[in-house]
């Protein structure tokens, strides 16, 4: 049986895949290649799959998963004639499953006056996801959830949905969610007050969303 993890004081991958029952986003055809019987409309399988199935979460050949966001799944690639959809994947995500309409608004996490932090954790309460931008590896990744409880002297983190399998850096990280391994999940600290990720700690640039601004 698939649970949450309560670990995370705000997570939209329980609220918008576990627990919502909502009606799916539109993404016209963008996952005819992916998943042409259209399973993942299922958002209760979408869960079970990242949670509780490692042939999807830690597969062998990423290239089968069906993880929704897995920018190296044979179909998404086939469809965006690229590996790197990162991006785009992330808004079909998003689009499908949590709420997203349209074009999101950019802000750098550098803007003058504007406290960055305090505006992703208001847009996560909202129930808004962001996209982040970590502009030394060229690389998107969507940013659904956080914790302030303190773990290993941090007390602010930042639940990750990663396109790239594994992390960007090697590829190779795990992530355990509810106590499973994944391969599309990851976290985030924030360390003078940046927002890093992976194993080098590549800086999140800019963010996109809604939550206004």
């Amino acid at each position: 049986m698939s649970t949450c993890d309560a670990n995370w004081d705000v997570d939209l991958i329980c609220q918008h895949l576990k627990q919502s029952s909502a009606k799916i986003g539109s993404t016209g055809q963008w996952y005819k290649l992916m998943d042409p019987g259209g399973t993942l409309d299922d958002r209760s399988y979408v869960f079970d799959m990242l949670t509780n199935d490692p042939a999807h979460t830690d597969p062998n050949d990423v290239s089968q998963s069906m993880i929704p966001w897995n920018q190296l799944n044979a179909g998404i690639v086939k469809v965006f004639k690229s590996e790197y959809a990162c991006g785009s994947v992330v808004k079909l995500a998003f689009t499908k499953y949590m709420g997203w309409k349209g074009e999101p608004r950019r802000r750098s996490m550098k803007h003058p006056k504007w406290d960055g932090l305090k505006w992703i954790k208001n847009s996560l309460a909202a129930g808004i996801p962001v996209r982040a931008y970590l502009q030394t590896r060229h690389h998107y990744v969507g940013i659904v959830g956080y914790s302030e409880k303190l773990v290993m002297k941090t007390p602010l983190r930042f639940l990750i949905m990663d396109p790239w399998p594994g992390g960007a850096d090697t590829g190779s990280t795990k992530f355990k969610y509810a106590g499973k391994d994944t391969m599309f999940l990851g976290e985030a600290s924030v360390e003078n007050g940046q927002i890093v990720y992976d194993a080098t700690k590549h800086a999140v640039t800019a963010v996109e969303g809604f939550h206004p601004f």
